[in-house]
């Protein structure tokens, strides 16, 4: 594995936050061509710098305009970089974000990551009602589901699909994400047996690794 550099970061940060996709597609395309790993990619290049623009916004340095902007570029990149599934693989994994969530880039890098990991990923997109999400996990009938909630005012809608999931697939496994999770996963799936928060991409390849 080769460490992305913090001037490889910068360069690309400072383009990002100045609007310039071509600039940023350039830096991904020479990382990939280089032998730097997708994954790393997006911890250290599209993960850190949209934490940090969130930073800058939430003290008023930067505009909403330029905020979705930056999010609207590394989207873009996501889906133009995205691995091509394993059509040959009968694992499958279903990736969708919790109904009204809305930040769906965490849910994109997750599913990519199960690509690149050889499995047939089917990724829903931002919010999906519960009962949608039960419709088609009954009809693709996937090894693993993962759920992407970001906000915490949406604990309900959380907790309501994790309970329906549970009572009608009780074996299939469950694998939850966002920052709503970052300080209390614990608490709020101590009852879930089934039920693990990824906290990471690391931790995501570790837990496909088991």
């Amino acid at each position: 594995m080769k460490e992305i550099k913090q001037s490889h970061f910068l360069s690309f940060f400072n383009s990002l936050v100045d609007g310039e996709k071509e600039k940023c597609t350039h830096i991904v395309q020479s990382l990939l061509n280089d032998g730097y790993d997708l994954k790393d990619i997006y911890n250290e290049l599209f993960k850190k710098s949209l934490y940090r623009i969130g930073k800058l916004w939430d003290h008023d340095k930067m505009s909403i305009p330029e905020e979705h902007m930056a999010t609207q570029i590394v989207e873009s990149l996501i889906s133009r970089f995205a691995p091509v599934g394993n059509s040959n693989s009968d694992r499958k994994v279903v990736v969708t974000c919790i109904d009204k969530e809305f930040h769906e880039i965490g849910a994109k890098m997750v599913s990519n990551v199960f690509e690149l990991e050889g499995w047939n990923s089917y990724y829903l997109g931002a919010s999906v009602p519960s009962k949608e999400i039960l419709k088609f996990v009954k009809q693709i009938d996937p090894e693993v589901i993962a759920l992407s909630w970001s906000l915490y005012l949406n604990l309900g809608r959380f907790l309501d699909v994790v309970d329906h999931l549970t009572r009608f697939f009780p074996t299939k496994k469950i694998i939850v994400g966002g920052q709503a999770l970052a300080e209390n996963s614990d608490k709020v799936l101590k009852k879930y047996k089934n039920v693990e928060y990824i906290d990471s991409l690391h931790s995501l390849e570790a837990y496909l690794k088991k």
